[in-house]
């Protein structure tokens, strides 16, 4: 990559980050404005256990909740591959602490952010939601969000220090740059669409796959 390639990939890291602190994102779960969903991107997982990523977003996304500032819990993650199921654990966390089934929606082919929240406003109707991940994370999700006309609010759900933050920032500076090629140059679309499921409804169909 060339000096201009370089400058060019952090110009975007740069902008995105910048187009996300004017959003005023909430690291506090009574402050966050109410939405419709929490969004829960999924991470890795072993076997049934979350990663501590995983596991963090999940919390702060119970948290959400329990404390009605969201109605709904959209769970999206990779489930793509016969021996690999991020979805399966998600679910099970969220059935064990309570969370009413019909309030809980699947969506098995979130391969990558983008399929996740094009995927969240084009299969389950979304238009309001609350993203819940990590720092490094959240200004790509806006991003795209604000690409598609998602009102989108941020829910930074780092709890501790991960031993790979440093990679996973690393990474986020080139998974940004695609991302804005993927909506300004090349038009790119989630992997996978299909039937609706209004968020408004029940989210017990989208289920299969994660556990039954």
């Amino acid at each position: 990559m060339g000096t201009m390639g370089i400058f060019v990939v952090f110009a975007i890291d740069s902008y995105m980050e910048k187009i996300y602190v004017e959003n005023l994102p909430s690291k506090n779960y009574r402050t966050v404005p109410k939405a419709t969903v929490a969004i829960v991107p999924g991470a890795s997982v072993y076997g049934l256990k979350p990663s501590a990523v995983l596991i963090d977003r999940l919390r702060c996304a119970l948290y959400l909740y329990q404390n009605k500032r969201v109605r709904k819990i959209l769970l999206s993650g990779d489930n793509g591959q016969a021996d690999y199921n991020e979805l399966k654990p998600m679910l099970l966390f969220m059935l064990n602490n309570g969370v009413k089934q019909e309030d809980i929606f699947v969506d098995h082919a979130g391969f990558r952010t983008l399929d996740t929240i094009v995927r969240a406003k084009a299969i389950y109707q979304v238009e309001d939601a609350i993203f819940v991940s990590q720092q490094f994370h959240q200004p790509r999700a806006f991003f795209i969000a604000s690409k598609i006309g998602m009102r989108l609010y941020s829910y930074e759900s780092d709890m501790r220090i991960y031993v790979k933050s440093k990679n996973f920032r690393i990474r986020e500076v080139f998974a940004r740059t695609l991302t804005w090629l993927d909506f300004n140059i090349l038009n790119t679309s989630p992997k996978f669409f299909g039937e609706p499921y209004p968020i408004q409804g029940s989210g017990k169909a989208t289920w299969k796959g994660s556990i039954l």
